[in-house]
Order: C-alpha cells, then sequence, then structure tokens
C-alpha cells in the first residue's frame, strides 16, 4: 500500500451507501466475519462486514469515534477514514500498542484531531485486550461495536474475526424518568466498564452515554477489569451471575449439552484440568436456571488450530505468528489439553483456511441444533481473561481488560433456544450462524495444538 489513496475495499465497494440495510437484514443477532481476502466468495455474503462499512454514511452523519484496541496501525486506520470520506473526524483511542509514536507525531501538528492514551495493567501477564468501538452521529445518537480485530490491516485480510454491530441507540427523551436501559442492563454494565479507566480523555463519552436510550439493546455486556473483586461484576463471575439468572435449558438431560471454547490463544491452567478449567471455569459457564446437580460432568471442547490446520491456511506459519501466540513453554505443562481440542474447520462460512483470531463460547444441545447461549468476546482461554478465585478470600482476581457480548435467547427471539438449523422453519427467528462448523472435529491421533515457537 503506498497510501490512502490507493487503498480499496473489496466488500465496501458492493454496500456503499446501503450498509444500513444490511445491518437491517443481520437483525435480531447483527453478528458478522469479516472478509477473507484470499477468498473473494466471502466479499459479498450477507453475515461479512467490513471496517470501511462501519463508517459508511448510510449509518449516520459521523461526528467523532473512540476506538479502545490492544494494537493499532496508525496508517491502516487512517486509511479508513479516507476512503470513506470521514477524514479529519475526531477519533479517541485507547490502546496498548501503537506502531507509531503518537505524541511525536502530535508534536509535529501532524495528527491534531486524536486524543490517545496508553492503556498497559500494572501485572506483566495482564494486556488491554478489548476491542470496542463506539461512534457518535450528529443527530446524538451513538453506535456501539464489539469484534475481535486489533486495528491493524492484517487482522482484516486473511484472518476469521467476529463483529457485533449495535442499532443506533438515540438520545434519551429529557422528559423520561427511565434510566435509558434494556432489558440486558448494557446501558449499566459498559457504563462500569468505562467509569473502570478512571481516565479524564473518555469524560465526554462517559456522558454521552448516559444521556442514551439503549432501550433496544437486546445482547450483555461482558467485561473484565484487571484487580480484585469480591461482587460478581466482572469476568466469569459475572458470565455466571447473568446465565444462572436468564439462561434456560431443555427439560430432560441438560448436562448433557457441552460447553464449546473456540480462541486463538491459551493461558497456563496448571498440571491438571482441576485446577482451574473444569473445576472454576466450565462449571460457572455450566450455570443455568436449571437445578442440576450434575454440572461437574458438563462435557467440554476447546477448538483450537492444529498444526496442519495452520499449514493449510492462506497465510500458512508466517500468517499465524501473531495471531496464535500460544507457546510449547506453556504447553508441555498442560498437554491434558489435548483430550479436549477440537480442528478449527468452518466450511459452511467459507473460513476453514482462514486462521481464527475469533473468540466465542457458546452451549449447544447434544444433536446439534439448539443452542442456549453464545458469547463473542476479546477474552482467550486464560486466567489472566476471566479471572480465577483467590483461595484465602474467594475473590476474583483478573489481569487483563476485555470486552464481550452475550446473546441469550429469550431476549432475542422470544424463545428458550436458538436454532442451528437453517433448514428448519417452525422456528420464530432465523437460525443462528456459528463461525465454525457442527458437530466438531476431534483432534486425530497425531493432531498437535499449533504452537508459536
Amino acid at each position: 500500500m503506498s497510501g490512502p489513496d490507493s487503498y480499496t475495499d473489496n466488500v465496501w465497494k458492493h454496500t456503499k451507501g446501503n450498509v444500513n440495510k444490511k445491518l437491517e437484514r443481520a437483525r435480531p443477532y447483527n453478528f458478522f466475519l469479516t472478509p477473507v481476502d484470499a477468498n473473494k466468495s466471502t466479499h459479498t455474503e450477507a453475515l461479512t462486514l467490513s471496517f470501511p462499512e462501519l463508517l459508511d454514511k448510510s449509518l449516520g452523519e459521523l461526528t467523532d469515534s473512540m476506538h479502545i484496541n490492544f494494537a493499532v496501525e496508525l496508517g491502516w486506520l487512517f486509511a479508513q477514514y479516507h476512503i470513506t470520506d470521514q477524514r479529519g473526524k475526531p477519533i479517541t483511542l485507547l490502546y496498548e500498542h501503537c506502531d507509531q509514536d503518537i505524541n511525536a507525531l502530535q508534536a509535529k501538528r501532524k495528527i491534531p484531531n486524536l486524543h490517545h492514551a496508553i492503556v498497559k495493567p500494572k501485572n506483566a501477564f495482564g494486556h488491554h485486550h478489548t476491542k470496542l468501538s463506539i461512534f457518535s452521529y450528529n443527530d446524538g445518537s451513538i453506535r456501539i461495536v464489539v469484534m475481535t480485530a486489533n486495528l491493524r490491516e492484517a487482522d482484516w485480510l486473511n484472518l476469521t474475526q467476529g463483529i457485533w454491530v449495535s442499532p443506533k441507540f438515540p438520545l434519551k427523551d429529557k422528559n423520561s424518568k427511565s434510566d435509558g436501559d434494556s432489558k440486558t442492563g448494557f446501558k449499566k454494565d459498559i457504563l462500569r466498564y468505562l467509569r473502570s479507566y478512571n481516565l479524564p480523555l473518555i469524560r465526554q463519552w462517559i456522558q454521552k452515554i448516559e444521556e442514551t436510550d439503549f432501550s433496544e439493546a437486546n445482547v450483555f455486556f461482558i467485561s473484565s477489569v484487571p484487580g480484585k473483586y469480591y461482587e460478581p461484576i466482572w469476568g466469569q463471575s459475572y458470565l455466571k451471575s447473568i446465565l444462572k439468572t436468564h439462561v434456560c435449558l431443555s427439560s430432560g438431560t441438560p448436562s448433557d449439552w457441552p460447553i464449546i471454547a473456540q480462541c486463538s490463544s491459551l493461558g497456563s491452567m496448571g498440571k491438571s484440568d482441576r485446577d482451574w478449567l473444569t473445576t472454576e471455569f466450565v462449571k460457572n459457564l455450566s450455570a443455568s436456571t436449571h437445578i442440576d446437580r450434575t454440572t461437574n460432568n458438563v462435557p467440554f471442547n476447546l477448538i483450537y488450530p492444529t498444526i496442519q490446520n495452520v499449514i493449510d491456511s492462506w497465510d500458512g506459519p508466517l500468517g499465524a505468528l501473531t495471531c496464535l501466540p500460544y507457546t510449547s513453554m506453556v504447553h508441555k505443562n498442560q498437554t491434558w489439553l489435548e483430550k479436549y481440542m477440537c480442528k478449527w474447520v468452518s466450511n459452511s462460512r467459507k473460513r476453514t483456511k482462514a486462521i481464527p483470531h475469533i473468540k466465542t463460547y457458546c452451549r449447544v444441545s447434544q444433536d446439534c441444533t439448539e443452542m442456549s447461549w453464545f458469547l463473542l468476546t476479546s477474552a482467550n482461554l486464560s486466567k489472566a481473561a476471566w479471572g480465577k478465585k483467590t483461595l484465602s478470600d474467594q475473590s476474583d482476581y483478573i489481569l487483563s481488560y476485555e470486552a464481550g457480548v452475550l446473546f441469550v435467547p429469550q431476549f432475542l427471539t422470544g424463545c428458550d433456544t436458538f436454532s442451528l438449523n437453517h433448514n428448519q422453519h417452525n422456528f420464530k427467528s432465523p437460525a443462528f450462524s456459528l463461525p465454525f462448523d457442527l458437530p466438531l472435529l476431534s483432534y486425530y491421533k497425531n493432531d498437535q495444538p499449533w504452537v508459536s515457537d
């Protein structure tokens, strides 16, 4: 790329001026995957979304935007605003890594409309890993986008990434006595997350959200913030509280419904699955309104690319170096994980060869026709992201910033479960499109998980 003028987007060129209609057709889920540059057939799919489409003028007259992310490639980000004729619009950035020294650029008055802050957790094992964008429009409305992609070119080329796009949330009626929140408490939760930064830089964004009507939000905002907590307000403890309150499982043997985790990196989880994975994480994700005394036996599957997955991918091993950072040093201490591991297969979404940087968690029926909940998040499978109970005082200890959205059927479709069968027509709403294929395909005897070293 020689500059923004030579930049083109192979998806937006088909939808320019009509992205609002694409979002409308994707309701009620509004869950998309990023395009695969090497596979043109993904460029015109209804559930593919590119970054320039988020800036399309059919979504509203943009006034300013905020991006909260892990890694930023400044030239690429500005190119998105340039090609969509949004250049010069104020941008607020919270990030951990950037490919350029923004302070030096600002000293030269190169980027006057950019406001920024570097966020690095105190613990070396923690990261500012959230991928959250907020767009503000001239009518006072705002739109929230939760995704798994960093703001750098490679993340939007040949990887599988997930994006959730909210509707436009309008200004609250000044005469209304309502707090402007939804039944899912989305406003309360995103405000709690933003306030946790304690940064004057984002006060205006917090104020915008306070003045906004979020009553149409149909998902839950699930986030993590570094610290020690006694209340279940972050990470896996908060997720458990939502599942326990709102998630219904079909009668019969709900403990048979497996939990599926799918991620792009794995943390150190101990010498056995009972150190954290099954006794804490899977147990928390097994929560539902159903009282089941067999939750310790809930099946668990982990989708993580094999070495062969990576070799066969569009970008090969070189493409996996930054997006699949799991190391052999960590894996040799937890080879027990392999009994849970399944290959990355996404033929239904044309993305088997697109290395997954997306992170998702869900619970499905044994026959793979129904799903009780689905979570899109920045959080990989790790104690740093999800938290770990401290034995001495039962507090939650979290190291990283993370953000995701939880889809619970009753708030999106009015049903107890989502249909996963696209050929079934007796459900009230469209089937949910997962980013991977079911049934899952376990590792073969000679398969090994990809490790970056």
